[in-house]
């Protein structure tokens, strides 16, 4: 069986690709980019070392600007109005809006509230005296509903919507009238005598009792006092509008009620109306001529059959019409009643909304538990409140997500070894993203944009995910340095290396959401200026202010103190290591930093895969001085990947006496590395992702090529690429 080449050896017979050629026009189209490329990396290397230089001022400055514009949320304004957030501004909707407010006023507005009812067995027939009457019950407790609000007490008879109340020569009649007027309330309850109970008006005239409209024919009245008073025109109105006997010449759902007129046509006998019949073709208020209800807006799910009579029907649906905040506010204006509280337009919406939710509230607990049937109350209240339930900031949702972030940040980054160890950059970086965001919003409400559901329940995590994917890359690369940078250049070098890569994905996504706030739309545009701003505070903060960060824990590294912990100095630069001598042969042995006792020159070498401390004694080794920047030899700039290490020690140096750093075993690199890899090697796992790549819900290749990286170290190229999966996918995802 023939063996395989040794790590980091090319194999028998591989020929190297030959290099293409390339045309002398591309080398002149190539040139200006190339400059461009230069003179930005350049820059990028100059400020990289002004910040090192001068870390503290810039870490100072940074967070004190950042905290200055996130005090800008104070003033944040969120809107939850669906025609502010949703209506293009200019469209034809817009346009049709205007012109309505425009030409009706502000007192042809009306606010509708809705009670609808439906079986809580699905298909059930709701055309029943029984579930009318249950209707009934729901209606007159949402009709009752008073608030005390200023002082004063405002029930459904003051805040209704009123068609109108016509204007009457004689006082005494036109008071009564006024008192009378009935609400505008869309109900199929208005078919039937019951309709009436909802009407809260009252009025007295000596030697009566009380009037109200469940007692009241309008008829009758007119000629009883027609011998005392002038009604001619009032009986004319009433004529014209088609009153009639009002509610008392209708069905009564119970006929058994005590209350039941006698001029009620079921009355005498008894008997319980036919619901479904006496609702087709909707029905009418107290004006037959102005107040028709169609049976789309009563019913739904209506059956009816081949003739087109209505049968069953699963819904029944009352609609409440209330007057307008402005509407409210001028019924009111210079009345006795408002005179004493500084009435405005904003105490009346106040009003309006607060009786809205008592309604909505007593609406749904009118029918007992084990009722046959449910009640659903809704409201414009309602909404505006799950718009601005929904828009606020759920604190401990954001709290968590970030904490969850810096958790994951500085596990990752954490390491035994204090010298290689980034927790404390990883929660910086983290924190520092956060106040990034915060300003971004700030200054956005600066600004005049307003917030939404979507900037306040999607932004802050979007713009967490692309903060703190430059946070990693711009530490990843900060450890890494090529081998002989000076100290004071380690941030000119890593910016110059990874700075172009950071600058152009934030100005491409600052772009982007730029040009998604030429959409129309009002909520869309506010969330796109808001998040492309948030970028940007994200850049400045991870360009500027990180970097110090880092620069911050390279003097901490270079002192040799612990990674969080700061104040205290690391155990690892004074541990003594007990150690076996060994014959390394003539070889050049790579080494770090030199300790001396006085009796024997120990070399100590720290791996980047295991953590493993190692210490050498070369007693016929040729002996590399190490050099002159500590921070820059293998101890702090591992080349390449882990793997890349291993197989250059396995190849070069000889097994040496060596001994683990405690826990250095605690690590997610030695779990994958050690117990998930062998995992997934086994015939069981195998054979499970076979059986899931056959039915199509897991690739095996990108796994298997993962496991053979962490498990084998670096592969020829063209073995790699023999395999399907290119180098650089390998080294990453291990």
């Amino acid at each position: 069986m023939a063996q395989p080449p040794p790590l980091g050896e090319l194999p028998p017979g591989y020929i190297s690709p030959a290099r293409p050629t390339a045309p002398q026009i591309l080398a002149g189209s190539l040139k200006t980019p190339l400059w461009l490329r230069a003179y930005f990396q350049g820059l990028l290397f100059s400020l990289g070392c002004g910040i090192q230089k001068h870390c503290g001022k810039v870490l100072f400055l940074g967070l004190l600007a950042f905290g200055a514009l996130a005090l800008g949320l104070r003033v944040a304004v969120i809107e939850t109005d669906l025609e502010q957030l949703w209506v293009e501004v200019g469209s034809r909707v817009s346009q049709e809006l205007h012109y309505t407010k425009e030409k009706l006023g502000e007192e042809a507005a009306y606010t509708s509230q809705m009670l609808i009812q439906t079986p809580r067995q699905e298909g059930e027939n709701i055309l029943t005296p029984e579930a009318l009457g249950l209707h009934l019950q729901a209606a007159l407790t949402a009709s009752k509903v008073q608030v005390s609000l200023y002082g004063k007490s405002w029930d459904l008879n003051k805040i209704c919507y009123k068609s109108g109340v016509p204007l009457i020569e004689n006082g005494m009649i036109e008071r009564m009238i006024e008192k009378l007027f009935p609400c505008v309330i869309l109900t199929p309850l208005d078919c039937f005598w019951e309709g009436a109970k909802l009407q809260g008006g009252s009025a007295y005239l000596p030697g009566r009792p009380d009037i109200q409209w469940t007692n009241l024919d309008p008829e009758q009245l007119l000629e009883e006092l027609g011998p005392f008073v002038s009604l001619e025109g009032f009986r004319q109105l009433l004529d014209k509008a088609q009153v009639g006997q009002a509610y008392v010449g209708r069905p009564c759902l119970d006929p058994d009620d005590l209350h039941c007129p006698p001029s009620a046509p079921n009355h005498h006998n008894r008997q319980a109306p036919n619901v479904a019949q006496e609702l087709s073709g909707g029905c009418h208020g107290f004006s037959h001529k102005f107040m028709h209800w169609q049976e789309e807006l009563l019913l739904g799910g209506m059956v009816r059959d081949p003739q087109g009579r209505l049968l069953r029907a699963e819904a029944l649906q009352s609609t409440f019409l209330l007057m307008s905040p402005r509407q409210l506010f001028e019924h009111f204006r210079g009345d006795y009643q408002t005179h004493d509280i500084g009435w405005s337009e904003e105490q009346a919406s106040r009003v309006l909304q607060t009786w809205q939710r008592r309604f909505v509230q007593l609406a749904q607990e009118a029918l007992p538990e084990n009722a046959s049937q449910q009640i659903h109350a809704f409201s414009p209240t309602t909404l505006d409140d799950i718009l601005h339930a929904f828009s606020e900031v759920s604190t401990a949702r954001v709290v968590g997500g970030y904490l969850l972030m810096l958790a994951y940040a500085c596990v990752t980054m954490l390491r035994w070894d204090c010298a290689q160890s980034q927790g404390a950059v990883g929660l910086a970086g983290v924190l520092l993203v956060a106040l990034a965001v915060a300003s971004g919003l700030g200054l956005c409400s600066l600004l005049g944009i307003t917030f939404n559901a979507a900037t306040t329940q999607v932004l802050p995590f979007l713009a967490l995910g692309i903060g703190v994917d430059d946070i990693f890359l711009l530490a990843h690369a900060f450890t890494e340095a090529p081998p002989g940078t000076r100290l004071q250049e380690r941030m000119g070098e890593c910016l110059q290396r990874t700075g172009t890569s950071v600058a152009l994905t934030s100005i491409n996504n600052m772009i982007a959401f730029f040009m998604a706030a030429l959409v129309p739309i009002p909520a869309l545009r506010a969330f796109s200026l808001q998040a492309a701003i948030v970028v940007g505070c994200n850049f400045t903060a991870v360009m500027l202010v990180f970097p110090a960060v880092l620069s911050l824990d390279l003097h901490r590294r270079h002192c040799q103190r612990l990674d969080v912990l700061c104040c205290f100095s690391s155990p690892c630069s004074a541990r003594v290591i007990q150690i076996l001598p060994q014959e390394l042969g003539d070889r050049t042995v790579p080494v770090g930093i030199a300790h001396l006792t006085t009796t024997v020159q120990a070399f100590t070498h720290c791996e980047a895969s295991s953590q493993h401390v190692v210490t050498i004694l070369p007693p016929q080794a040729q002996l590399v001085p190490p050099p002159s920047d500590p921070l820059s030899s293998e101890l702090f700039s591992p080349v390449g990947s882990t793997r890349d290490l291993l197989g250059q020690e396995e190849g070069i140096r000889p097994k040496a006496a060596r001994k683990s750093l405690p826990c250095a075993r605690w690590n997610l690199a030695h779990f994958a590395r050690y117990q998930f890899a062998p995992l997934l090697l086994q015939t069981h796992a195998k054979e499970s992702r076979l059986h899931l790549t056959r039915t199509g819900l897991l690739g095996a290749l990108p796994t298997i090529h993962t496991v053979m990286a962490l498990r084998m170290g670096p592969w020829p190229t063209s073995c790699s690429f023999r395999l399907g999966m290119p180098r650089s996918l390998w080294i990453s995802a291990s």
